[in-house]
């Protein structure tokens, strides 16, 4: 018996070290694998990080609920990252980064009111300005929110100038050919003029709650671009908007009354009375789909009267986010539609359809980039008046713009258009550029 105790002992000894031996690789394989997932992080990966959050003790490094609670955040599980986040910001409440995350998850999970808290906490300690752009930016879509429940007032006003290669869309050419007609020459209104211009635009919007998931809302909106030459090209623009919202779970309906106005060159050209009805459905945190069908009816003044027409579209429109590096937000959107002419020239009605796709990143929280593309193609109705042929146009747009945030209200824009108008009838052939930075102030 007094030589089985010393046997034990030893025994103990070497159980002992094998069980540190064990925890010195079980803590190296956690370090390891939490400094993977914050890499993954970091580099905007983390729907490669979060499986991996599933092998790491969360108690064992005040870290791992930092990055896995950021991974959970950006693949939708917002919920669940919440919770991490919160232990963090409970063992570290000086910790910035952790008081931002938390802010964002709560604003993903919905829930207004502690997001609002949170990011207001750490906007008031005077961060950096990026950082400050970033939170901005969050609480701007934390009032949109909010208006499902209070009453909302908001607008912009912008002033800007730029260049414009074409401000009548004209031909580029006085002497062109028409079918039938063979060779004619354009009048000079309507070859191509450029010029450059000031541009000044506003807009006011009220939301107001009436009931649970019910609100009504109205707005007015105008701009205008005012040439330094060709001021018989000056288009000014205007509408007024009455509507109701009713919102049910992932589902939202909207009904709209709008009036419109446009004037060229100081006169009335057009004006328009519409209603449209839209439904959006949230298809996931970070996806929406919606079906707006309108109904508008056009009248135009003078020798135009003849354009009038009623129109009839509907509309398929899809939004995605990513939560991952540069916060890409991509909008897709198709359109069918008929115009018919009212004043028995079915020359100048049309079916009309097309779409276009816009995409929206964010380099840095004071920084957006945006590029679109778009098309449509209009089929007349009717053969021209003594060429006896349909047109038939092919339009396409592109554009390219780059924001930048001064402060939450305060906003600078440079952006360029393009426009190619191509048809069978030369005379409705042109191709346009707009070159254009404008200062925007929003007010709330």
């Amino acid at each position: 018996m007094t030589h089985a105790r010393p046997r034990l002992r030893v025994l103990a000894a070497i159980l002992a070290i094998g069980a540190a031996a064990l925890c010195t690789d079980d803590a190296r394989a956690q370090a390891a694998n939490l400094a993977e997932v914050r890499r993954l992080v970091e580099a905007g990966r983390s729907g490669e990080a979060w499986p991996m959050c599933a092998s790491i003790d969360p108690t064992a490094d005040d870290q791992a609920d930092l990055w896995c609670g950021i991974a959970a955040v950006d693949v939708g599980r917002a919920g669940e990252g919440s919770l991490a986040l919160e232990r963090f910001v409970v063992r570290h409440p000086e910790d910035v980064r952790g008081r931002l995350e938390l802010a964002r998850a709560y604003f993903h999970a919905g829930d207004d009111v502690a997001s609002r808290r949170e990011f207001e906490a750490v906007r008031a300690i005077g961060p950096p300005a990026d950082v400050r752009a970033g939170i901005d930016r969050y609480l701007e879509a934390l009032s949109a929110r909010e208006a499902q429940y209070r009453t909302r007032v908001h607008g912009w006003v912008e002033a800007g100038g730029g260049h414009d290669t074409n401000v009548n869309a004209g031909v580029a050419q006085a002497d062109i050919s028409l079918p039938i007609l063979g060779p004619v020459s354009v009048a000079s209104f309507g070859v191509r003029q450029p010029d450059t211009f000031g541009w000044l635009a506003g807009s006011v919007q009220i939301n107001h709650p009436v009931a649970p998931g019910v609100a009504i809302y109205g707005g007015v909106a105008a701009n205008g671009q005012f040439n330094a030459d060709a001021s018989d090209f000056d288009i000014a623009q205007g509408a007024a908007t009455l509507g109701a919202s009713w919102q049910a779970g992932k589902n939202a309906v909207y009904a709209s009354y709008t009036h419109g106005e446009l004037n060229v060159g100081g006169d009335r050209y057009r004006r328009t009375d519409g209603v449209s009805f839209e439904w959006r459905r949230t298809l996931s945190e970070l996806a929406t789909a919606s079906v707006t069908p309108q109904f508008a009816r056009l009248a135009y003044s003078g020798a135009n009267e003849a354009r009038d027409a009623d129109f009839y579209a509907l509309g398929l429109s899809v939004r995605q986010i990513w939560l991952t590096l540069w916060q890409p937000v991509l909008n897709l959107s198709v359109v069918a539609g008929r115009e018919e002419n009212r004043r028995n020239r079915p020359d100048l009605g049309r079916d009309v359809y097309g779409g276009a796709v816009d995409l929206t990143v964010s380099p840095a929280p004071q920084w957006a980039i945006n590029a679109a593309f778009g098309y449509q193609r209009s089929d007349y109705a009717a053969p021209l008046p003594l060429i006896g042929s349909r047109r038939v146009d092919d339009n396409y747009t592109a554009s390219v713009g780059a924001l930048y945030f001064f402060t939450r209200s305060l906003s600078a824009r440079v952006e360029a258009q393009f426009f190619r108008n191509d048809s069978n009838f030369a005379l409705y052939q042109y191709d346009r550029a707009v070159y254009a930075a404008k200062l925007r102030y929003d007010f709330r």
